[in-house]
């Protein structure tokens, strides 16, 4: 097997070539233009990181807003569902003693559908992603 890395020896010692290349990715400036500002601007890096530092504080301020806002949304509509429930099912029970039992009925039915409709309906009829379906090659 020959060795592949190995010029042939015809070529050996004619040319190479050698590439560097370097990658900086983020929000603050590598440490040798940290530098390079500081020696344009002298402070300038230091204004970059508070600049960056600010940013970061702002951004997980918002995230912290939103992840807030979205438990309390999640919790008052449970809250307001149980009440909503409660109040419907008060209802039927209020009818039924003051002899109106079709309306009580109604009503009772009403609360029913409110309160385990969503769930039937995301269960059993609402159309499925083609990733959720069971697999029929099986």
């Amino acid at each position: 097997m020959p060795d592949n890395n190995r010029l042939p020896p015809g070529q050996r010692g004619t040319q190479v070539i050698q590439h560097t290349q370097t990658l900086h990715h983020g929000p603050i400036p590598s440490p040798d233009d940290f530098a390079a500002y500081n020696r344009v601007l002298p402070g300038a890096a230091d204004r970059i990181l508070k600049m960056a530092e600010g940013q970061a504080t702002h951004r997980q301020g918002l995230e912290r807003f939103a992840v807030r806002g979205d438990f309390y949304k999640a919790i008052m509509g449970t809250i307001l569902g149980y009440i909503a429930f409660g109040g419907a099912m008060f209802g039927a029970i209020y009818l039924l003693l003051h002899d109106k039992p079709i309306e009580s009925l109604a009503t009772f039915i009403v609360a029913l559908g409110s309160a385990f409709g969503p769930k039937i309906y995301v269960d059993f009829f609402q159309p499925k992603p083609p990733a959720q379906l069971p697999d029929e090659s099986a």
